[in-house]
């Protein structure tokens, strides 16, 4: 069997453990990015996370600040509900609902800034311990994983090795989660969410048919808005009458066919022990557009310092770099690229100052958005590096670890470069 578990409200449930006085309260989980990165005051406490580094797990940064500065922006409320307690969602509060929405909700209801440093700690520390008790685990996301019991804990005795892990996780972390089984892994996440709150499902090969039959279609890992509108067209919404459609899945070629295989629990996909990571990015979007070109290469400077941090701390070499920019009410200018350098802090700040300047193409147009992302990592191989400035590299990669070192230790604005100033 391959098992799914799904933390429950898992940035509430973090909150909860840190505070107890919280739990069976209306509360939620808010954010805003990172408003106070671009402070000229230097902040000794921000701390970069990339503690997990599986698909969908991003590098966050996480600040100490006053929770009233963080959802205000003078007078007005900004922020995005990023989790709710199911005692907040009685009310209406949901993901994805503005700050100033979900007060209008539940008046009463108690806002947190999220404290990403100990979400990802949490998530680590799970997942440190799956690892004693499960032969096979795969992080999916910060609060999802799945595991292979095959080989080692017999079909029949799934339902009970399930129960007994989401109590000795509960016991161990305090932290509610549900778990689904099934012999498919994406069924056994769709189990997982029929189990939910704080639930256990098992689905048996026998009983996928039954089990997915009534499900609306657009409820199965992957199948969005788009693809579900698609499906309404030929009368399909809900899983069962997918099903009962091969040769439709097999008119839209490879996709169609992968798609009806996970649906009717023949993919035969398996855990992923490893997932590596494809790309390492930062990006911002602005509350007030910058018009001040000097304003937005401080805060470029000040971006490609903490992704550059990112990087060296993942112990990666990238070589395509990704930068974008987005104008207000003008569209965006973006470009790539791809350079064989020995990745060091001094390296990316010119690099980056160079490209945006190029990139930006409106200069006297605000600038609403700033993105950067790195890919496409090598090995310190010198024989796939430029020759011509390895020996340079080589120097400010040293200073470049040391930076990283101190930082790591004192916070990130401890050391910065003349350009953020």
């Amino acid at each position: 069997m391959i098992i799914h578990l799904d933390l429950d409200t898992f940035f509430c449930s973090c909150e909860r453990v840190m505070n107890p006085s919280l739990i069976g309260k209306k509360i939620a989980v808010g954010g805003r990015g990172d408003p106070f990165i671009f402070d000229r005051k230097p902040s000794h406490a921000k701390k970069l996370v990339a503690l997990n580094s599986g698909a969908f797990v991003p590098s966050l940064f996480h600040s100490e600040h006053d929770h009233s500065k963080y959802f205000k922006d003078g007078e007005k409320i900004r922020g995005i509900v990023t989790t709710a307690s199911y005692e907040a969602r009685q009310f209406g509060v949901k993901t994805g609902m503005t700050i100033y929405e979900a007060l209008q909700k539940c008046p009463d209801i108690t806002l947190l800034p999220p404290n990403h440093l100990l979400y990802h700690t949490m998530s680590h520390e799970l997942m440190e311990y799956l690892h004693t008790v499960v032969p096979v685990m795969e992080q999916y996301s910060i609060d999802e994983m799945f595991g292979d019991l095959r080989g080692w804990i017999e079909d029949d005795e799934t339902d009970a090795f399930i129960k007994q892990l989401q109590s000795d996780i509960t016991m161990k972390f305090k932290l509610p989660v549900s778990i689904g089984a099934s012999p498919a892994k994406w069924i056994a996440k769709l189990a997982t969410g029929t189990a939910k709150p704080y639930g256990t499902k098992v689905v048996y090969k026998e009983q996928i048919r039954d089990f997915v039959n009534d499900i609306p279609i657009d409820e199965f890992p992957g199948v969005g808005r788009a693809f579900s509108k698609k499906m309404q067209k030929y009368g399909i919404r809900t899983i069962g009458q997918a099903c009962d459609s091969p040769h439709l899945f097999a008119s839209w070629g490879r996709q169609g066919k992968d798609l009806y295989a996970r649906l009717t629990g023949e993919d035969h996909e398996s855990v992923q022990a490893s997932r590596s990571r494809k790309g390492i990015g930062i990006s911002r979007s602005m509350d007030h557009p910058i018009k001040e070109r000097s304003e937005l290469f401080r805060r470029i400077h000040i971006m490609v310092r903490h992704w550059s941090h990112t990087i060296m701390k993942l112990g990666v070499n990238p070589t395509t770099f990704h930068f974008s920019l987005g104008y207000e009410n003008w569209g965006s200018s973006k470009k790539q690229y791809t350079i064989y350098r020995l990745f060091n802090e001094k390296f990316i700040q010119e690099f980056a100052y160079d490209k945006f300047k190029e990139l930006d193409l409106y200069p006297h147009i605000a600038v609403k958005y700033i993105g950067m992302s790195a890919s496409k990592f090598i090995h310190h191989d010198p024989q796939t590096l430029d020759m011509l400035e390895y020996e340079d590299d080589t120097k400010m990669r040293k200073l470049t670890d040391a930076l990283t070192k101190i930082r790591d230790k004192y916070g990130m604005d401890i050391v910065r470069g003349g350009g953020e100033l």
